[in-house]
């Protein structure tokens, strides 16, 4: 399994960003590729899952079962699209200037093979990484708007 991190401090309370975060009507606003949901079933509590959709350049169907919801502190979720799955793990923390909000991807790609790993090392780990910043960037912009 391959590891990517990104963190962001967000200049507002905890509660704010933890409701924000999970509204999923904002969702489009800052979840990298997000285009919609598909279909959600008792999300984002312990059990729940959802389905979304990407937009063309993004994952394609996303699927993802929680298996850790502690409010406003962690979200971790199984997941899995068509090239990859694994583990998410969303953490949220107050500190001076607000609140800390750290996302951890743990994934693997569904193919394998000598190519697939040297095609993860050089482009995806950075493109995956990326997605986390952007999304956790816009996170920001749209709660400090």
């Amino acid at each position: 399994m391959a590891t990517v991190a990104s963190e962001v401090e967000v200049a507002a309370p905890a509660v704010a960003v933890w409701d924000f975060y999970f509204d999923s009507s904002e969702w489009p606003t800052w979840v990298d590729q997000f285009a919609s949901v598909a279909a959600s079933d008792g999300y984002p509590e312990e059990g729940g899952t959802l389905r979304w959709l990407s937009g063309r350049a993004g994952r394609g169907e996303v699927s993802e079962r929680v298996i850790e919801h502690q409010p406003r502190r962690l979200h971790r979720v199984a997941f899995g699209d068509p090239q990859a799955e694994g583990e998410m793990t969303t953490t949220f923390e107050i500190i001076d200037a607000g609140t800390r909000v750290r996302q951890e991807l743990d994934y693997r790609l569904r193919r394998e093979g000598i190519f697939v790993r040297i095609t993860d090392t050089l482009f995806v780990r950075s493109q995956m990484r990326a997605s986390l910043v952007r999304s956790l960037v816009a996170l920001r912009a749209e709660l400090e708007a």
